[in-house]
C-alpha cells in the first residue's frame, strides 16, 4: 500500500543523451504486465515497449537552482498503452545507477526502480552502454550505438516511416499506474519541449530483459527501430 503523494513536486531535467530502443511484443505478453484498467495501444497486431536510456542532467524540483540538481542514469522499460480513450505510457521496470534516485523513486512514484551499475563510452561517433543490476538476474544490457543517424527505419520495422514512428513511440505525455480503491488512477503528466528524432542502426545489442523471461521471452518480443 502506498502512504506517499505521487510525484508531490514537479521536476525538471535535461535528457542529454536518449536512446528509445523500441521492441514490438505480444499483445497476450505485455497484457500480463498490465492492470486490468490498461490495455495495451496497439498499431497493428503488435504491442510496443521501449526501453528509454537516458542520461538524465540536473534532475531536480523545480523551484531548486539547477546547481542543486542530480545527473545520473535512469532506464525505463515503458508500455505504449491505452486508458480508456487517452493513450499514454505505463512503466514496466526502471533502472537507475544513484541510490538517492531509486529511493526517492520508488518512495514518490510508480516507476519500479531498480539499482545498477552503468557505464557510457562516449566518442563522436559511438556511444557504447551497459547495465547490470546490483540484485536480480535477466536485466543486464550491453549495446554500441552508431550516432551517424538518418531517418530511414530498418525494413522489418512495423512503421512506415520515422515521423509516423515518432508519432506512435515518443508523442506521450502521461504516464498511468494504479487504480486507487476510490476508483482514481495514479497518474504522472510530462511537459517537454519537442523532440526531433533519428534512427539509430542495431550495430549491437542485448536487452535481456525482452528475451530473458524477466518480462518476455524470445518469441514474444523482437526488436522494431532505435
Amino acid at each position: 500500500m502506498r502512504f506517499l503523494p505521487i510525484h508531490p513536486l514537479p521536476m525538471d531535467t535535461i535528457f542529454r543523451h536518449c536512446f528509445l530502443v523500441n521492441f514490438a511484443v505480444k499483445p497476450s505478453a505485455l497484457r500480463r504486465h498490465l492492470p486490468k484498467h490498461l490495455v495495451p495501444d496497439q498499431y497493428g497486431p503488435d504491442a510496443f515497449v521501449s526501453i528509454v536510456i537516458a542520461l538524465m542532467e540536473r534532475m531536480r524540483p523545480s523551484f531548486l537552482p539547477v546547481w542543486l540538481g542530480t545527473t545520473y542514469t535512469q532506464v525505463v522499460y515503458r508500455a505504449v498503452v491505452r486508458l480508456g480513450e487517452e493513450r499514454g505510457v505505463t512503466f514496466l521496470r526502471s533502472d537507475a545507477d544513484n541510490a538517492i534516485m531509486v529511493a526517492a523513486g520508488n518512495a514518490f512514484t510508480f516507476f519500479r526502480f531498480n539499482r545498477a551499475r552503468v557505464d557510457w563510452q562516449i566518442s563522436d561517433e559511438r556511444i557504447g552502454f551497459s547495465l547490470t543490476p546490483t540484485a536480480g538476474k535477466g536485466a543486464r544490457i550491453s549495446a554500441e550505438y552508431d550516432l551517424k543517424g538518418g531517418s530511414q527505419l530498418p525494413p522489418s520495422s512495423a512503421f512506415g516511416d520515422l515521423l509516423t514512428a515518432q508519432s506512435f513511440l515518443t508523442e506521450l505525455y502521461t504516464a498511468f499506474g494504479a487504480r486507487r480503491n476510490g476508483g482514481n488512477v495514479e497518474v504522472v503528466r510530462i511537459a517537454r519541449n519537442p523532440w526531433v528524432s533519428q534512427v539509430i542502426m542495431n550495430h549491437s545489442g542485448d536487452y535481456e530483459a525482452m528475451h530473458s523471461g524477466h518480462l518476455f521471452s524470445q518469441t514474444e518480443a523482437r526488436l522494431d527501430s532505435i
